[in-house]
């Protein structure tokens, strides 16, 4: 099994560093405000649990290092794209995000937005040539998830009812939807994606979306604990905006103990798809390294959550 916490890792996260950095899509002629947002994007990944997936997928399903530091980047750029807007006085109207201040209170909305704008054309391209070299078949499906993963079927759609939320029922059910619809359809592109080349069989393709699935709904969980319970200093982030914007919260919609009950169902659902994988075939090994170090690494955090509203 993969050592997340070894040597190599730590080498791995630093070439994914720099590949963020060198596939920045500013040139020297870039307008500075414009750069600037950029650089800082690129340059301050957060924790890269997304692109580290991304690589390590990649590689093990057939696609050489150097495209899978592309597909890596690419997936990283949709991500930091969404927080860009997301952060914005017309979304969540956020001050801070990965302990810094957002980019449009230091360079302006409109330098945002066009950031924003810049990482999703530079991921489309670098998406592209991630696939390049495959078969025709496979570059289709590959462009297929992406449209469904970021459009209003994936990501957009799941930002659109996350502003509405106030309108809609506030159920449990209503905020699982939108957890999928955001952080759901980004685990997919990180985890099914990179797979394509390999072409799993019916089982393992099943298994990994319903891991997606699972991964998505319980990231979400301890995120939303998080927005109730930690302050800015503690998440890096504008904290309990939830309450404040009336926005989705499993916490709010559930309460604290069946929030709590729901992440662990969910870890024990994905701990029974990695079983299914595994025994499938040993290449998914990289999948449960990630659950143990990552994922189930969250199971104290949440606990720490709810004895703190329990309080």
């Amino acid at each position: 099994m993969i050592d997340l916490a070894s040597p190599e890792t730590a080498d791995l996260r630093q070439r994914l560093a720099d590949a963020l950095r060198d596939n920045n899509p500013a040139n020297p002629l870039t307008e500075k405000h414009l750069a600037a947002v950029l650089a800082d994007t690129a340059g301050n990944p957060g924790r890269m649990i997304r692109p580290q997936l991304v690589w390590l997928g990649a590689v093990r399903n057939g696609l050489t290092p150097d495209e899978a530091d592309q597909l890596a980047s690419a997936i990283e750029y949709y991500h930091a794209a969404s927080l860009l807007l997301d952060d914005l006085p017309c979304m969540d109207n956020a001050t801070v995000r990965r302990g810094r201040a957002c980019a449009h209170r230091t360079h302006g909305e409109a330098s945002a937005i066009l950031a924003a704008l810049s990482l999703i054309n530079r991921a489309n391209a670098l998406a592209q040539l991630a696939f390049a070299t495959q078969p025709g078949a496979v570059r289709i499906r590959a462009l297929a998830g992406l449209d469904c993963c970021l459009g209003p079927a994936g990501l957009t759609g799941g930002q659109a009812r996350d502003l509405r939320f106030a309108e809609s029922t506030r159920s449990a059910r209503e905020v699982s939807a939108i957890a999928l619809g955001k952080t759901g359809a980004l685990l997919w592109l990180s985890i099914c994606l990179p797979t394509l080349p390999a072409e799993p069989n019916p089982v393992e393709w099943r298994m990994l979306k319903a891991l997606s699935v699972y991964w998505g709904l319980a990231y979400q969980a301890v995120d939303d604990l998080r927005d109730v319970m930690c302050g800015t200093a503690q998440t890096g982030k504008t904290a309990n905006r939830d309450g404040t914007l009336h926005r989705p919260n499993l916490a709010h919609a559930l309460g604290q103990p069946a929030a709590q009950r729901r992440f662990a169902r969910l870890l024990r659902q994905a701990q029974g798809a990695l079983a299914r994988l595994q025994r499938e075939n040993g290449k998914w090994d990289y999948l449960a390294a990630f659950h143990h170090t990552v994922f189930a690494g969250l199971a104290p955090e949440a606990n720490r959550a709810a004895s703190h509203l329990a309080a």
